[in-house]
């Protein structure tokens, strides 16, 4: 694997390419989830709607971090820690709604592919491959920064201040005031006590976990690229 990742960066073409490729990628789902909103039947409030996401502020910013690694940014002692913020993000975008998000969907539409597979895949491929630099694992904790603002987000003004909104907007989508069904404590046998177990018990602890993890594979990685080279 690491002899493979290092021909690929050896290759000018390769290098140069790809991070247009994925940064194409991400501003084609960005145009999508504009477009979408645009083109319903309450556009004003759907491109609101749209903002609140988790998914669309996940792909909006591995679509920036990309940019700014062609803008030539990369070597910016804060890119590092912005870039694996973004790896973290949009992993979660993609496992979340793989797993929690579509049992409540009657189908997956293709703009929903393209913000929670092939864009998830492409930033991963752009992080591991064309990144050399990493942070370290006791920096772990700068995962946690986005969730909990978005968090801090949903339940301080997005439920108490556009919560009837997204009700009237979505009333089939289950939770919609909360945006996810899993921030809606109603959804929980338990309310409140069962949503802070799920999101700071369960949930908190994964993803400090998947953080460790990922951190782990791109030191291990780009030190087998170093000894090889």
């Amino acid at each position: 694997m690491s002899k493979w990742i290092r021909d690929l960066r050896d290759r000018e073409k390769f290098s140069k390419w790809f991070p247009l490729f994925v940064l194409s990628w991400g501003i084609i789902g960005i145009i999508l989830l504009i477009g979408r909103a645009l083109f319903g039947q309450t556009p004003g409030p759907s491109l609101l709607i749209t903002l609140f996401y988790f998914t669309s502020q996940s792909n909006t910013l591995i679509t920036i971090i990309v940019l700014l690694f062609l803008l030539n940014f990369s070597k910016k002692s804060w890119y590092k820690y912005l870039a694996f913020i973004g790896l973290v993000n949009i992993v979660i975008t993609g496992v979340i709604f793989h797993l929690l998000i579509t049992p409540y969907m009657g189908n997956v539409s293709l703009i929903n592919h393209v913000l929670h597979t092939i864009n998830p895949l492409l930033y991963i491929a752009f992080y591991f491959i064309i990144l050399n630099d990493y942070i370290e694992i006791k920096k772990f904790w700068v995962s946690l920064v986005y969730p909990l603002l978005y968090l801090s987000l949903v339940y301080i003004f997005i439920e108490p201040v556009l919560g009837d909104l997204l009700d009237r907007i979505l009333p089939d989508f289950e939770g919609a005031r909360y945006v996810y069904p899993f921030l809606d404590p109603r959804l929980y046998s338990t309310g409140v006590r069962g949503l802070l177990v799920f999101n700071l018990g369960i949930l908190a602890p994964l993803i400090c976990i998947l953080s460790v993890f990922l951190i782990f594979l791109k030191i291990k990685l780009e030190k087998k690229i170093c000894i090889k080279n």
